[in-house]
C-alpha cells in the first residue's frame, strides 16, 4: 500500500481533494495540519488507514522527517509567494514524488534548474488546480481534439474568475500582476517571441454562456501556456483575463495602478483589499470560473470551445485529488512538471467532466 502525505488537509480545496484520494485509492494517508485536527474516522473508507498530525512544516526538520517512507507527498500549502520551493526542494532530497495544487512561474523556473543539474529523481507536478493547470490543460485538450485536422496556428484563451477568495489565494493573486518580479506587462507571443502592446491593443471581450455573458479584459504573459505553445509547435498565443466579480475587479484595478505587487507590504495590502471585496462580491454573485478557448487551424478553419465550472474551490480539490490518483497507479519519469506536461489532458477532462464538475462544457469546429 503506498504512503501519501498530505499537506494542508483542513481547506476545501484539501477536503475535497483528500475524499476523492481515499474515494479511488487504497493507501496509508497522513494528513498534515497546523492547527485544524482532522475527522479522521470519518474519511476512512475501509481500504486505506488516515491518521492526522499536527506540526509547522516550516519548523525546523519537521517536513524531512515526516517525508521519510512516503510514497507521494500532495501539497495544498499556500500562498505560493511564500512558500517558494521549500516544500519542492524537501521532495528533492528525499526522492519522494509531488503533486502541488500551486507552484506558479517562480517554482517552474527553479524545477528547471534541479533538472539541468540532474536533481530530480522523482516527478514533481505544479499548478495542480484551475489557474495555473486547469488552464493549460483545457488548451490542450482542445489542441489534441482537433490538431488532427491541420496544424495550430494560432491560440487565444481568455479566463474569467469570481470568488470570495482566500488570504492566501489573495496574496498570490495580487503577486501575479507584477509577473511574479517579471513584469512583463501587456503582451502576447507572436511568432514565438513575446511582443508588447499597449493599453488599447491589450483588451479583449470575449463572450460566456448567460447569466455572465459579455466579458473585457487584458492580454497578458503566461508562463504556462508558453511553454504549452511550444511543446505543441504554435507559434502565436494571446492570453487574456479578468476577475469579473465587479469590487474585486476594481481592487486588483488599484493594486496594478499602485503596483502593490513590488514588495511584501504592498502585496499584504493588496490581498487584504482583494479579501474584503470579492466578501462582498460574493454576496451578490455566485462563484464562477471560465475558459473561452479559440484555435485558428492552418487550414483556415476555426475551433471554438468554452469551460465553466460554478465553484471553483470544490474543482481545485478535484484536480489534485485526481492528479494525485493518477501519479499513483501511472509511471511518470522523474522531472519538473506543469499540469499539462506530466497529467494527459484527455485524463484530466474526462473525470472533472464525469464528476459533475462543469456547468458548460462545448466545443465546435467552424469555417
Amino acid at each position: 500500500m503506498k504512503k501519501v502525505l498530505f499537506l494542508g488537509g483542513s481547506g476545501r480545496v484539501g477536503e475535497t481533494a483528500i475524499r476523492y484520494l481515499l474515494d479511488h485509492a487504497a493507501v496509508e494517508l497522513t494528513v498534515v495540519t497546523r492547527k485544524t485536527v482532522i475527522d479522521t474516522e470519518g474519511l476512512c473508507s475501509g481500504r486505506s488507514s488516515v491518521k492526522n498530525v499536527q506540526a509547522d512544516i516550516t519548523c525546523g526538520d519537521t517536513l524531512d522527517r515526516l517525508l521519510e517512507g512516503t510514497d507521494l507527498a500532495v501539497s495544498c500549502v499556500g500562498p505560493s509567494h511564500t512558500v517558494g520551493s521549500f516544500i519542492i526542494d524537501a521532495c528533492v532530497r528525499h526522492g519522494v514524488a509531488l503533486i502541488d495544487v500551486s507552484g506558479y512561474d517562480p517554482a517552474l523556473k527553479h524545477l528547471d534548474r534541479l533538472n539541468l543539474e540532474n536533481q530530480i529523481h522523482a516527478p514533481v507536478v505544479v499548478n495542480s488546480g484551475l489557474l495555473p493547470g486547469l488552464s493549460g490543460s483545457y488548451p490542450q485538450y482542445l489542441i489534441h481534439r482537433y490538431g488532427g485536422h491541420s496544424p495550430v496556428k494560432s491560440i487565444e484563451v481568455f479566463y474569467a474568475g469570481r470568488d470570495t477568495w482566500s488570504f492566501s489565494s489573495a496574496v498570490d493573486i495580487v503577486s501575479s500582476l507584477g509577473g511574479f518580479g517579471e513584469n512583463r506587462g501587456f503582451c502576447r507571443i507572436e511568432s514565438g517571441k513575446i511582443v508588447r502592446t499597449g493599453l488599447i491593443g491589450a483588451m479583449v471581450k470575449v463572450r460566456f454562456p448567460e447569466p455572465v455573458g459579455t466579458v473585457a479584459g487584458m492580454s497578458m504573459y503566461s508562463e504556462e501556456m508558453a511553454r504549452l505553445i511550444k511543446a505543441e509547435n504554435i507559434e502565436n498565443a494571446v492570453v487574456s483575463g479578468a476577475n469579473i466579480g465587479r469590487r474585486a475587479g476594481v481592487s486588483l484595478m488599484i493594486s496594478m495602478l499602485l503596483k502593490r505587487y513590488g514588495t511584501e507590504k504592498g502585496i499584504i495590502r493588496g490581498a487584504e483589499s482583494l479579501v474584503k471585496a470579492s466578501a462582498r462580491d460574493g454576496l451578490k454573485y455566485p462563484p464562477y470560473y471560465g475558459i473561452h478557448c479559440r484555435l485558428i487551424l492552418e487550414n483556415g478553419k476555426t475551433v471554438k470551445g468554452v469551460l465553466t465550472a460554478d465553484d471553483t474551490y470544490r474543482a481545485s480539490g478535484m484536480v489534485l485529488g485526481m492528479n494525485a490518483v493518477y501519479m499513483l497507479t501511472h509511471e511518470i519519469k522523474p522531472a519538473g512538471y506543469s499540469m499539462h506536461e506530466a497529467i494527459p489532458a484527455e485524463y484530466v477532462i474526462d473525470n472533472l467532466s464525469r464528476e459533475g464538475i462543469f456547468s458548460c462544457l462545448q466545443d465546435s469546429y467552424e469555417n
